[in-house]
């Protein structure tokens, strides 16, 4: 490899979006830092800016392009900024007709080629744009970890081949391509013995691993990598986002209890209450298939933690329509939901329908959704109270405003419920396995105590 120069550089990079993106960062991290490069917390003292956008929603986009406005005031002699992820995928040179100052583009599938994009920025190379899909049906990656952490994303697919109407991951991502299982396993293997005792299976779709790998006789399926991985005795915790209810199938469903590493927590995207509105989103199924899988599901973990993602104001939504997703809310009882108003995305089938439901409608319509949605999660989380649960500590957090306790930790249960909790001592909690009484309950997160017995000693 080329000297690339980057020893006495330093470089920041913003994440917007999804779990995806978050590691993604995590591997450009991982990049530079192993040719010599130091990270910096401000964008104003950095050598090398990096935003890695999303496109998923019209809020993000504009997001990741204010930021990137932002850096034209810092731009100093010799800075290198660059865009990333799917804003770089899918915008490519479009991004320097309003940002003259901005250095190169990338795109998803060339992150393990950032250290010669930036060689090549670095000598002179001018506005110039890396965004081309790999082509091959084949998908090979190693996890790379720049927080030594209990916890790691690790991408096991990339890509969706469903293509619903309001979608653009298919045309920043690409099609779905799957790592072989074997080597899943032996990359979680390699992680556990670097401390992880969490993984979460990234993928635009979990449930649609495997299509392509293996024979005919002996297809590889998501169910195969979960019962594989949970070989693994050092892993302690499994999970994995984001799922389509099509390919949630029974032998998936009948993981949950059989497999032991296996968390208790589904996130499974439904959008809609309304048939006709779920046709006109091409998810290709029918509510009433989503209540029976959910009634599955909750067979076996009765104490689960639910969470799914809603759109209101999509294309033709009545009064009625909306209704059928009130009611949705009110029979699921989802302990957390990801709501959004509608917004078109270029390119997709959607964005060629009239928008004809109006802003302040949307609006309204989102506000009371969500109004709902966290009363239910506030009830369901009461039940908590007194009760002790084993957390995963993933850091410190900030206080509540007012509070005297300043030294405030948080962390996750198994069902994926968020655990704040104070500690003053002098043990750095993260990554550890903790018994938290909890005391208090709101809608979106869970306020407790460590437990009397607790080994704050007891490592990941």
């Amino acid at each position: 490899m080329q000297d690339l120069s980057l020893s006495q550089k330093s470089f920041y990079i913003k994440t917007f979006g999804c779990q995806m993106n978050v590691a993604d960062t995590e591997r450009m991290s991982v990049l530079l830092s192993d040719l010599g490069a130091k990270p910096s917390e401000d964008p104003a003292d950095a050598d090398i800016v990096i935003l890695n956008g999303c496109e998923v929603r019209d809020k993000a986009v504009h997001k990741a392009l204010s930021k990137l406005g932002e850096l034209k005031e810092n731009k100093k002699k010799g800075k290198l900024i660059g865009i990333g992820g799917c804003v770089g995928q899918l915008e490519g040179t479009r991004l320097f007709k309003r940002n003259p100052h901005l250095d190169f583009v990338f795109g998803t599938d060339v992150i393990d080629q950032l250290p010669e994009i930036l060689f090549q920025a670095g000598s002179g190379a001018r506005h110039a744009v890396y965004n081309e899909f790999d082509k091959t049906r084949d998908y090979s990656t190693e996890t790379k970890i720049f927080n030594r952490s209990a916890s790691a994303f690790v991408n096991i697919m990339k890509g969706c081949d469903k293509f619903c109407s309001f979608c653009i991951v298919p045309f920043t991502r690409g099609r779905e391509k799957s790592r072989p299982i074997a080597e899943v396993v032996s990359d979680v293997q390699r992680l556990v013995l670097l401390g992880v005792r969490e993984v979460t299976l990234l993928g635009q779709n979990v449930n649609s691993y495997g299509k392509g790998n293996g024979t005919k006789e002996k297809p590889e399926t998501f169910p195969q990598l979960l019962r594989a991985l949970d070989s693994i005795r050092e892993l302690k915790r499994l999970r994995f986002t984001s799922s389509h209810p099509i390919d949630f199938s029974d032998e998936l469903i009948d993981c949950y209890g059989s497999v032991r590493a296996l968390c208790n927590q589904l996130h499974l995207p439904v959008q809609s209450g309304s048939n006709a509105v779920l046709d006109r989103m091409h998810r290709h199924y029918k509510i009433e298939t989503y209540y029976e899988q959910i009634r599955k599901w909750r067979e076996r973990c009765p104490e689960g933690g639910l969470t799914t993602d809603i759109i209101v104001g999509f294309p033709t939504e009545t009064g009625e329509d909306f209704e059928l997703t009130m009611k949705l809310l009110e029979d699921m009882q989802f302990d957390l939901v990801y709501a959004f108003a509608y917004s078109p995305r270029p390119g997709t089938k959607a964005a060629k329908l009239k928008d004809d439901v109006p802003d302040e409608v949307k609006h309204e319509r989102l506000l009371r959704f969500q109004k709902r949605a966290v009363e239910i999660a506030h009830g369901k989380n009461q039940r908590f109270v007194g009760r002790k649960l084993e957390v995963l500590v993933e850091g410190k957090t900030k206080p509540l405003k007012n509070s005297p306790r300043k030294n405030i930790f948080a962390g996750r249960t198994s069902c994926g419920k968020v655990v704040n909790f104070p500690y003053d001592g002098p043990r750095d909690l993260t990554g550890k396995f903790l018994d938290v009484v909890i005391e208090r309950a709101t809608g979106l997160a869970l306020t407790g105590a460590i437990d009397a017995g607790a080994d704050l000693g007891a490592g990941a």
